[in-house]
Order: structure tokens, then C-alpha cells, then sequence
């Protein structure tokens, strides 16, 4: 399995993923959450920041750019977790995506919901849909 060590191979593993996106372009913000109950609550907001993640979870999804909302299903996002894993190798950075979606896919395992990623390409784009009013109200 592919490992990223350095800052440097995470940074290359990010721009060959992006260049293989055709029609990417970054999020100003996106997240993964899950709906219960008629809620949608996010954990980890990503604004500004986490590239790497961003184009693992779009590829998954079949985003490449704008505000658009996107179910997932559990094996959608466990292929996204393996898609980012080998940044973990790189030990001196953090990795809250891979936390965060791991626990998302135990919490649905065992008290159902659906997953849902919600990609924000400029914040002064209106919301889409009540998951992405949600997701922006979780960092605002």
C-alpha cells in the first residue's frame, strides 16, 4: 500500500489526484455529516483548509466544483478513508478528516442515518439545500 511520509508526498499525492479530476476546482468549505431524526449535524468543518481530503471525499462523490450537497453511502466514505489513509503515514501532521469519517461511519453503523458531504465553492454562493444551511450554520 502507498504511504505518504513528508508533507512533500502528501502535497504530490494532492496534485496528482487534482490533475486526474478533470473540472476540479477547491472548495471554500466542505464537510461530511449525518442526517437523523429530519436533523443534519456536522462534527468537522472544513473551511479554508485540507485540500487532500477535499479531493479524495470529491472523487467519491463525482463533485469537481461549486455548492452541491451529496449522499453517501457507508462504502462510499469507507473508500474515501482507504483513499486517504496513506497520509497518516506523514506522522508530524494531524489527520481529522480520517477521525472524523471513521467515527461517522461507526456512529451510522450503529444508530443509522444517512451520510452526507456537503462541498461550499464560495461562501457567498446561496444554500443549496437544508444539509448545506445546516452544514454553514455549524461554522458559523
Amino acid at each position: 500500500m502507498e504511504q505518504w511520509a513528508t508533507r512533500e508526498e502528501i502535497n504530490a499525492a494532492r496534485e496528482r489526484l487534482e490533475a486526474g479530476h478533470p473540472g476540479w476546482r477547491r472548495p471554500a468549505a466542505y464537510g461530511v455529516g449525518v442526517h437523523r431524526d429530519g436533523r443534519t449535524l456536522f462534527g468537522l468543518t472544513n473551511v479554508g483548509t485540507s485540500p487532500l481530503p477535499a479531493i479524495v471525499l470529491a472523487i467519491e462523490c463525482g463533485h469537481t466544483s461549486g455548492t452541491a450537497t451529496h449522499e453517501l453511502t457507508p462504502a462510499r466514505l469507507t473508500a474515501a478513508v482507504d483513499a486517504l489513509a496513506p497520509a497518516e503515514a506523514c506522522t508530524e501532521l494531524r489527520h481529522p478528516n480520517l477521525v472524523e469519517w471513521r467515527r461517522l461511519l461507526a456512529d451510522v453503523e450503529e444508530r443509522g442515518g444517512h451520510l452526507v458531504a456537503v462541498f461550499v465553492g464560495d461562501l457567498a454562493d446561496d444554500p443549496v439545500d437544508p444539509h448545506d444551511r445546516a452544514f454553514r450554520a455549524a461554522f458559523a
